[in-house]
Formats: structure tokens, sequence, C-alpha cells
């Protein structure tokens, strides 16, 4: 049993679904080039690894070396 037993010599597809389908294609294409835009705008600080990625041999902080307390007594 078919439940929509339909000919299909009488049952065609019409305009409207077509010019709604190329309407919402349009819709997305335009909603992609204005978002594409919008990310273009933003600007993120950059992190530290990105820091370390950009200079592969960083210069390290020169630190004194300590200093060991005299044994000698100063009396």
């Amino acid at each position: 049993m078919i439940v929509l037993d339909l000919d299909p010599n009488v049952v065609q597809p019409g305009w409207t679904p077509l010019i709604i389908t190329v309407l919402l294609a349009v819709a997305i294409v335009l909603l992609f080039f204005s978002m594409r835009r919008q990310v273009r705008k933003i600007s993120v600080p950059p992190t530290e690894t990105d820091a370390e990625q950009a200079d592969p041999d960083p210069v390290e902080p020169s630190t004194p070396a300590p200093v060991e307390p005299s044994t000698g007594s100063s009396n």
C-alpha cells in the first residue's frame, strides 16, 4: 500500500520552491561576506606563546651571581 498514490505526470515542482531556494542561497552568501568582513576587524593581542613562537631564541635577562657570606670574623 502506498501512502500517497499520486500520478508523477500530474505532480510537478512549481516556481515558488525554486525562487525560495535561490533567495535563501543569496542570503547565505551575503551573510558570509558580512561575517568575513566583521571577523577581519578583530584584533587579538599576542599572548606569551605567540611571542615565544615568534622569537625562537629569546635573550635571557642576566641575573647577578649570588653573594656568599664571608666566613672570616671582622672583630
